[in-house]
């Protein structure tokens, strides 16, 4: 057996691999979602106005907090890997919200310095990463560790094993 395949062989762990994904985009989102809800009511006003670029005016209050309380418990239950793909379905609609939000709120890019470039990249580019990461982890499942291996109910699915 060459070194390669060695290495192939031992490091083959897509269970983990989702777990580690799952521990770090949960995580991240659910403290965005704590800090937008930490931010009451003005903090509200300003996220749901992001629904005006849809021409929906109505009540940004209640959007801003949707989005906080989505992120918060969507981001929970990726992280424990529960209620998985609901969770993952609305953090996608979080995520396709705040890439179009922020990209017609920076405008067209601004290629006229490196530091433009990158501050309107920042802004468009990163919640669209997050969009990809919880389109795959959608598709993928939350693999076979999950909070349910610890209540007997098996729930975890093993990656590349669907039971859809």
């Amino acid at each position: 057996m060459n070194l390669l395949n060695y290495v192939e062989q031992k490091l083959n762990r897509p269970d983990l691999g989702l777990f580690l994904l799952r521990l770090v985009f949960g995580l991240i989102i659910f403290v965005f979602g704590i800090g937008k809800l930490m931010g009451g009511g003005p903090m509200f006003e300003m996220i749901g106005g992001s629904m005006a670029i849809f021409g929906i005016h109505w009540e940004p209050k209640l959007w801003g907090l949707l989005c906080a309380l989505t992120e918060t418990f969507g981001g929970l239950a990726i992280l424990l890997g529960v209620f998985f793909r609901p969770a993952a379905l609305l953090l996608i609609g979080n995520m396709i919200v705040a890439t179009i939000a922020n990209a017609q709120q920076t405008g067209p890019a601004d290629t006229s310095s490196t530091m433009a470039f990158g501050v309107w990249l920042g802004k468009v580019a990163i919640p669209a990463y997050y969009l990809a990461v919880y389109l795959a982890l959608f598709f993928t499942g939350p693999g076979k560790y999950t909070a349910y291996m610890f209540t007997g109910g098996g729930g975890g699915r093993s990656a590349g094993k669907s039971k859809d």
